[in-house]
Protein backbone atom coordinates (compact mmCIF):
# COMPACT_ATOMS: atom_id res chain seq x y z
CA UNK A 1 0.00 0.00 0.00
CA UNK A 2 0.67 3.27 -0.72
CA UNK A 3 2.04 5.45 2.99
CA UNK A 4 0.97 8.53 4.30
CA UNK A 5 3.84 10.87 5.36
CA UNK A 6 3.23 14.10 7.52
CA UNK A 7 5.96 16.15 6.84
CA UNK A 8 6.33 18.71 9.84
CA UNK A 9 8.49 21.88 8.49
CA UNK A 10 10.00 24.82 10.55
CA UNK A 11 12.14 27.00 9.01
CA UNK A 12 14.25 29.62 10.26
CA UNK A 13 12.43 33.21 9.68
CA UNK A 14 15.37 34.09 7.70
CA UNK A 15 14.68 31.36 5.14
CA UNK A 16 10.98 32.77 4.72
CA UNK A 17 11.30 34.03 1.23
CA UNK A 18 13.49 31.71 -0.10
CA UNK A 19 11.02 28.68 0.98
CA UNK A 20 8.16 30.72 0.06
CA UNK A 21 9.90 30.55 -3.50
CA UNK A 22 10.70 26.80 -3.39
CA UNK A 23 6.73 26.29 -2.43
CA UNK A 24 5.50 28.45 -5.42
CA UNK A 25 7.83 26.23 -7.56
CA UNK A 26 6.84 22.37 -5.86
CA UNK A 27 2.96 23.78 -6.17
CA UNK A 28 3.69 24.08 -9.50
CA UNK A 29 5.28 20.93 -10.61
CA UNK A 30 2.17 19.20 -8.55
CA UNK A 31 -0.38 21.37 -9.76
CA UNK A 32 1.29 20.76 -13.69
CA UNK A 33 1.49 16.69 -12.78
CA UNK A 34 4.81 16.85 -13.72
CA UNK A 35 5.78 16.09 -10.03
CA UNK A 36 7.26 12.41 -9.86
CA UNK A 37 4.82 9.34 -9.99
CA UNK A 38 3.10 8.85 -7.13
CA UNK A 39 3.95 12.43 -5.53
CA UNK A 40 0.67 13.23 -4.27
CA UNK A 41 -0.15 16.29 -1.31
CA UNK A 42 -3.24 15.52 0.46
CA UNK A 43 -3.72 18.40 2.97
CA UNK A 44 -1.63 21.32 4.39
CA UNK A 45 -2.07 23.44 7.41
CA UNK A 46 0.15 26.37 8.62
CA UNK A 47 1.54 26.85 11.94
CA UNK A 48 0.86 29.89 13.91
CA UNK A 49 4.37 30.42 13.87
CA UNK A 50 7.12 29.64 11.36
CA UNK A 51 6.28 26.32 9.24
CA UNK A 52 3.58 23.77 8.25
CA UNK A 53 2.35 20.11 8.42
CA UNK A 54 1.62 18.49 5.75
CA UNK A 55 -0.13 15.01 4.68
CA UNK A 56 1.18 13.18 2.20
CA UNK A 57 0.43 10.24 -0.09
CA UNK A 58 3.69 8.63 -1.35
CA UNK A 59 5.65 5.55 -2.47
CA UNK A 60 7.88 6.06 0.17
CA UNK A 61 9.66 8.67 2.63
CA UNK A 62 12.87 8.23 0.14
CA UNK A 63 10.92 9.51 -2.69
CA UNK A 64 8.78 12.44 -0.83
CA UNK A 65 13.28 13.23 0.34
CA UNK A 66 14.19 13.22 -3.30
CA UNK A 67 10.97 15.36 -4.23
CA UNK A 68 12.42 17.78 -1.35
CA UNK A 69 16.17 17.89 -2.58
CA UNK A 70 14.96 18.76 -6.20
CA UNK A 71 12.39 21.40 -5.36
CA UNK A 72 12.33 22.48 -1.49
CA UNK A 73 16.25 22.00 -0.38
CA UNK A 74 15.99 24.85 2.36
CA UNK A 75 12.46 23.33 3.63
CA UNK A 76 14.08 19.95 3.72
CA UNK A 77 17.10 21.14 6.16
CA UNK A 78 14.62 21.25 8.67
CA UNK A 79 12.04 19.02 7.82
CA UNK A 80 11.04 15.29 9.47
CA UNK A 81 9.10 13.17 7.60
CA UNK A 82 6.97 10.47 9.87
CA UNK A 83 5.15 7.58 8.12
CA UNK A 84 1.71 7.11 9.10
CA UNK A 85 -1.46 4.75 9.56
CA UNK A 86 -4.67 6.52 9.75
CA UNK A 87 -6.69 5.62 12.42
CA UNK A 88 -9.48 7.34 12.59
CA UNK A 89 -11.73 7.35 10.47
CA UNK A 90 -11.13 3.72 9.96
CA UNK A 91 -9.01 2.90 6.93
CA UNK A 92 -8.86 -0.15 5.01
CA UNK A 93 -4.96 -0.46 6.15
CA UNK A 94 -5.60 -0.05 9.65
CA UNK A 95 -8.35 -2.47 9.99
CA UNK A 96 -5.82 -5.33 8.42
CA UNK A 97 -3.27 -4.12 10.55
CA UNK A 98 -5.78 -5.01 13.50
CA UNK A 99 -7.07 -8.38 12.35
CA UNK A 100 -3.15 -9.09 11.70
CA UNK A 101 -2.70 -8.55 15.33
CA UNK A 102 -5.86 -10.70 15.87
CA UNK A 103 -4.17 -13.54 14.27
CA UNK A 104 -1.00 -13.01 15.65
CA UNK A 105 -1.37 -13.28 18.92
CA UNK A 106 -3.70 -16.17 18.36
CA UNK A 107 -1.18 -18.18 17.33
CA UNK A 108 1.17 -17.09 20.42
Amino acid sequence: TTPHVIAVHEWPPADQITVIKEMIVGFNELIKGTAPEGIELCYTWARTDIGAFCLWKVPSVEALEKFFRKFGPTMLKTTKFYPVLQVYPGSIEYELSLLQAIVDMASK
